[in-house]
């Protein structure tokens, strides 16, 4: 870590969080690629003074991540919310809510679910999921609200589309940086892995066809995918899609 002294620094303050610059990307790719949806920022709460003062208000049913990000993309309906508003274990390890168990870990919960041929093949799976409970650090709580209501810097925003979209929000992505993105997708743990915990880690844009558990809980059309974007890069990537807009 660097030396702290009330005299040293080592950076430029950091920037207030651009609000309106952001509402004008959502408004672009709205316009550009036909988003039905609000885009979703989540934000991860690592104290309960964080929690405490993020202001929206804490969900008051308890039901699965994946519905809650539903609700703030279809209904525009911000919330906060911690462990025991969670009723999926798959969100609550992936974001260090709480602790994993021997059972999971093992594969024998991912075996369970006869998507795989073997406990050895279900457990090579589950150790491939990106997930924070690997991490030494707990989250107390997440919010999850529409970007357009966010008024500080989220971590991560998931934006639901169909595969036209998907491409196009790829495309903005190479833009810029001239790289493939780095997909991470399993159809396991869509909403809070690979579209959540997968950008969050990385730092890098990922696609995912969602999961099994999310299309039933949510009921999610059979041509809806998501696309996960760490903040940092969302207006590259929306400068990159509007650069790239098709003539026909």
């Amino acid at each position: 870590m660097p030396y702290k002294h009330k005299n040293i620094e080592y950076g430029l303050p950091h920037e207030e969080y651009p609000r309106e610059r952001i509402i004008e990307c959502v408004n672009t790719l709205k316009e550009t690629i036909g988003l039905s949806r609000e885009p979703v920022g989540i934000t991860f709460l690592f104290t309960k003074e964080d929690y405490d003062k993020y202001p929206v208000e804490e969900i008051k049913a308890a039901t699965a991540y994946c519905v809650m990000v539903k609700d703030a993309a279809a209904k525009g309906s911000g919330i906060k919310c911690r462990l025991e508003h969670h009723r999926c274990d798959g969100a609550t390890t992936a974001f260090a809510l709480e602790e994993s168990t021997e059972r999971i870990e093992s594969g024998q919960e991912y075996f369970s679910y006869k998507l795989y041929s073997s406990l050895a093949v279900a457990r090579r799976m589950r150790a491939a999921i990106k997930s924070l409970h690997r991490e030494p650090v707990s989250t107390y709580g997440i919010a999850i609200v529409p970007l357009i209501e966010c008024v500080q810097t989220p971590d991560v925003i998931i934006m639901m589309t169909n595969a036209l979209q998907s491409m196009r929000l790829v495309q903005g992505y190479e833009y810029h940086t001239g790289r493939k993105p780095a997909v991470d997708m399993g159809a396991m743990q869509g909403m809070c892995s690979e579209l959540t915990v997968s950008p969050y880690l990385t730092g890098e844009m990922n696609v995912s066809v969602l999961c099994p558990s999310t299309r039933m809980l949510c009921k999610w059309d059979e041509n809806d995918m998501a696309v996960g974007i760490p903040f940092e890069l969302f207006e590259t990537v929306t400068e990159g899609v509007a650069a790239t807009k098709p003539s026909y």
